[in-house]
């Protein structure tokens, strides 16, 4: 039965999910730092992704709006908040280069590697996961009072992040202006046009069985940028619009169940079973047997959160309505 507890677990899930999708899921950190990590970005992570969902639910709008919403988190998060889509020295990385934009001194390969993954990993794949474990995925989760609670943890955990990273890997850099003004009309721009875009008609076009989806959907999140250079940018544009295309297309159609949207974030999510062995980790102070025991345990838990996520969704589709969270 739907009880205030287990309404708890889907919320629960996505405050978990989001930081380690966008952060954890790539390995290289080491296992007793996770649940510090976890904690701390949670806030931040998981509430923007809450937050988010929210809004859609409650207008009554799906996954165009969520989307358009995540990418102004993600403008709003590398070009505000840690602004490391502007600094030329964040921490022991390079994010200026390459194709350099003189002026607004910006990596186009970065701002869509940025925007892409918190786009897929912070806020999308959180949500598709944990509305699987709830019989109320298309409703409001959060109370008005929750709503506010969620909001004030969101903004404390930004600014203590924003000024985190400010005085430890920023070095102290401060985006300009012009830097700061183009980053907040981009993330006002996204969010209007999230809140206003126009329903489309419903057709009758041919969809592809789930399975097709989880193939796009790894090998788009896999190879979307193939290499650090400005042939991968036009490849990653190419594969973006190519995805956008046919999978409008295809969600447009009225064959199109929520089984196909779950099976395009899983394709995703099984990313982190293999990235993890070939990324450089985050924290370079591991020693290679620390990272190993990393990667493995990050990858397991990618598989795990697929293969629990596919068994949760068809036991809440065979399950009668009134039965479970």
């Amino acid at each position: 039965m739907d009880t205030p507890r287990t309404r708890w677990i889907p919320v629960l899930g996505v405050l978990v999910l989001a930081p380690w999708f966008a952060e954890m899921s790539w390995g290289g950190y080491p296992l007793t730092d996770v649940p510090v990590i976890l904690l701390f970005l949670a806030p931040m992570y998981g509430g923007a992704a809450l937050l988010i969902r929210e809004i859609a639910r409650r207008t009554g709008r799906g996954w165009p709006t969520i989307i358009l919403l995540a990418a102004a988190f993600g403008v709003l998060q590398a070009g505000l908040v840690d602004q490391s889509l502007f600094n030329p020295s964040y921490d022991r990385f390079d994010f200026q280069h390459p194709v350099h934009v003189d002026g607004i001194d910006i990596s186009v390969y970065y701002l869509l590697a940025f925007v892409a993954g918190h786009v897929v990993a912070s806020i999308v794949a959180p949500i598709a996961v944990a509305e699987c474990w709830s019989r109320r995925a298309h409703q409001p989760w959060l109370t008005r009072r929750m709503v506010w609670v969620i909001t004030g943890l969101y903004a404390v955990s930004t600014a203590v992040n924003h000024l985190g990273v400010k005085d430890e890997v920023g070095h102290g850099f401060q985006a300009s202006p012009l830097q700061m003004s183009a980053a907040a009309a981009t993330v006002a721009v996204l969010v209007v046009a999230a809140l206003r875009r126009p329903s489309l008609s419903r057709t009758d076009a041919w969809t592809p069985r789930p399975w097709v989806l989880a193939t796009v959907g790894f090998f788009a999140y896999l190879l979307y940028l193939p290499g650090e250079n400005a042939a991968s940018v036009v490849v990653g544009l190419v594969v973006l619009a190519g995805v956008v295309a046919v999978v409008g297309t295809w969600s447009r159609s009225g064959r199109w169940t929520e089984r196909h949207a779950v099976a395009l974030v899983t394709g995703s999510v099984l990313v982190g079973v293999v990235v993890p062995f070939w990324s450089e980790p985050y924290d370079d102070t591991v020693s290679a047997s620390q990272e190993m025991v990393a990667d493995v345990a990050a990858a397991a838990i990618c598989l795990m959160i697929v293969v629990s996520t596919a068994w949760r969704r068809r036991a809440v589709e065979s399950a009668p309505a009134t039965a479970g969270p």
